[in-house]
C-alpha cells in the first residue's frame, strides 16, 4: 500500500509589487527518496476580485542524487500571467510505495 504525505508553505512579497509577469524565482526541496514520486504545485493569492487574473507555472522539476544517497529536488515558479503576483502558495504531495 501507497503512503502520500503532503505540505503547503507560502511566499510573500517585501514590497508593494511581488512576482512582476515573466519573472522566475527559484526553490529546492530535500530530502526526498528514491522512487518517491513528488508533485509540485503553485497557488496565487488573488486578492482585490478587481484586480485580473494571476498565473503562475511550476518549472524545471529535476532532482539531484548526492553521493551519499540523499536527492533534491529543484524547480522554479514563473509567473506565466499578465499581473503582479505578491503572494503564492506552493504545495507538495509525496508518495512512497
Amino acid at each position: 500500500m501507497a503512503n502520500v504525505d503532503y505540505s503547503f508553505f507560502s511566499w510573500v512579497s517585501t514590497d508593494e509589487l511581488g512576482l512582476a509577469p515573466g519573472e522566475t524565482h527559484f526553490w529546492w526541496m530535500s530530502p526526498t527518496f528514491y522512487g518517491e514520486v513528488v508533485s509540485i504545485t503553485a497557488h496565487p493569492v488573488v486578492g482585490d476580485p478587481l484586480q485580473p487574473s494571476r498565473t503562475l507555472a511550476i518549472e524545471n522539476v529535476r532532482v539531484v542524487g548526492e553521493p551519499d544517497g540523499g536527492r533534491t529536488v529543484l524547480f522554479s515558479v514563473h509567473n506565466v500571467g499578465s499581473s503582479f503576483v505578491i503572494a503564492y502558495g506552493i504545495g507538495f504531495s509525496f508518495i512512497q510505495s
